[in-house]
């Protein structure tokens, strides 16, 4: 009973403070295995743990209700059974760091595991491929490069035409930061190739590696982004998609062994393990 009370207490303590809705836009990463949300806000009168609730009609966006002057925030995912947040306990899969709330933001876009970026509620990120494209090491984002959002508001994508053929460096580039596959690939590089990839996994970091991209041919390339899966899908000239995603070698082609060299042969060209082709 005296927990009850506590608990009430608590609560009329809360609702008594006018109160604002905040917001939490989550990937296929931090949905996996039923997770449950939480905010941990404080910086006003109260301090406030509340869960968040999914909104009406969609799938990646949920929403909390926290006392107004509270503009500190940490966000957590934790195991799908919890009710509040488990501090301190294997329960608790994943926290941002300490956030402050930005003027005229509302909605904090996951991006990667733990870190994101503050948007307004109904706005789209801004999202860009940055690289070597063009011979320029700066990596900024140029305005060629920006991926636009198609009307769906869950994906985009840009053309780089006329792509001379070539191994560049890239990024990803949302909203100020640049994002990365997780992980370490070939020579601690991950490729995307239009017949296979070395990729152990789909997650994105913000660890700002690069990874590499090939063009074997000169020609029109498209990159497409999933905000919600934050995968990044190639389009090749000859408008076969490769995907950065679970693939071995062994998937994409046959291999043998020529002149003590691992060779993978597909439609009759040889790569090696790198992806070059072996002339």
């Amino acid at each position: 009973m005296k927990k009850i009370f506590s608990l009430f207490v608590a609560l009329t303590a809360v609702m008594s403070l006018s109160a604002k809705t905040i917001y939490l836009q989550v990937n296929e990463d931090w949905k996996s295995y039923g997770a449950v949300f939480f905010v941990h806000s404080w910086g006003g009168a109260a301090d406030a743990d509340v869960k968040f609730a999914v909104v009406d009609g969609e799938d990646y966006l949920f929403s909390a209700v926290i006392p107004e002057d509270n503009n500190k925030v940490i966000f957590v995912r934790a195991q799908g059974e919890c009710t509040s947040i488990p501090w301190d306990t294997d329960k608790l899969w994943n926290k941002t760091a300490d956030l402050e709330i930005p003027e005229g933001k509302d909605c904090f876009w996951i991006l990667g595991w733990e870190g994101g970026a503050w948007l307004q509620k109904g706005q789209l990120p801004q999202t860009a491929i940055v690289g070597n494209f063009e011979g320029d090491a700066t990596w900024a984002p140029q305005p060629g490069y920006i991926l636009l959002p198609e009307l769906d508001g869950k994906s985009a994508s840009v053309t780089l035409e006329n792509l001379t053929a070539g191994t560049y460096q890239m990024k990803v580039w949302i909203e100020g930061s640049f994002l990365s596959l997780n992980g370490a690939g070939e020579e601690g590089l991950y490729r995307i190739h239009r017949e296979w990839s070395n990729v152990d996994n789909v997650n994105i970091v913000n660890d700002g590696r690069n990874f590499e991209f090939v063009a074997d041919i000169t020609g029109d390339y498209t990159f497409s982004w999933t905000f919600a899966s934050q995968k990044l899908v190639v389009t090749f000239p000859d408008n076969t998609p490769t995907a950065v995603e679970n693939t071995t070698v062994a998937d994409k082609a046959v291999k043998c062994i020529e002149n003590g060299q691992l060779i993978i042969v597909r439609d009759g060209v040889q790569y090696n393990v790198l992806g070059g082709v072996v002339r």
